[in-house]
């Protein structure tokens, strides 16, 4: 009896979360329709950053040190500004998908949905199915990702002549870890999305 009352009380704040945050609720820091960031968000905002960063340092010097080397110097002139801007990108991407996805709140609680394999009872249809569709959705972005890494690890491989054995093995791992995350994260993610969705709406015929 008490383990069932503390899952209907699981399932019941589940459900407050999802539908009582309007879009654009409360700001953090000055970020419009984000809502309020727990520690995790903030970790995945850090993590954003770095790898806006690394992406972007690794893409210049593959651009430049066929011409002027990856020597010190073009790291302190060019990369480091670089990855500045590539961190702040990487935030600032990871912002926007909160803000698309109706607030911080909400897509955390999409996402727990999804792992856990049900919708909360009480949650609205015409709120959980865009939102659970939306997830369902990446899976064609998840085989796109794998696609461009391995056309972009390709590349790389061929112009291994042209640049440092270093910078090539970095690209290399960047373009597998790209593809893995697709393929362990994103894809797996979607397609459970979808499960739910389908047992979603089988439920309400």
């Amino acid at each position: 009896m008490i383990r069932a009352n503390a899952r209907a009380a699981g399932r019941e704040a589940r459900c407050r979360t999802a539908t009582s945050l309007p879009s654009g609720a409360g700001t953090v820091h000055g970020m419009r329709g984000v809502g309020l960031i727990d520690e995790a968000g903030r970790m995945r905002l850090v993590g954003s950053g770095v790898a806006g960063a690394a992406f972007a340092v690794v893409l210049v010097m593959l651009l430049v040190s066929p011409w002027a080397g990856a020597t010190t110097g073009v790291l302190v002139a060019v990369a480091i500004p670089v990855g500045a801007a590539g961190a702040a990108i990487g935030a600032f991407l990871t912002v926007r998908s909160w803000r698309l996805g109706g607030g911080y709140e909400r897509v955390v609680a999409v996402q727990r949905w999804v792992a856990e394999g049900e919708v909360p009872a009480g949650v609205p249809a015409s709120v959980w199915i865009p939102l659970v569709q939306a997830e369902a959705d990446k899976q064609v972005a998840g085989w796109g990702k794998i696609v461009l890494a391995v056309c972009w690890g390709a590349m790389t491989w061929s112009m291994r002549d042209q640049q440092p054995p270093v910078l090539t093995a970095i690209l290399l791992a960047l373009w597998a870890g790209l593809a893995t995350w697709s393929a362990v994260w994103v894809i797996p993610r979607a397609r459970a999305a979808r499960e739910v969705l389908r047992r979603g709406v089988a439920t309400l015929e």
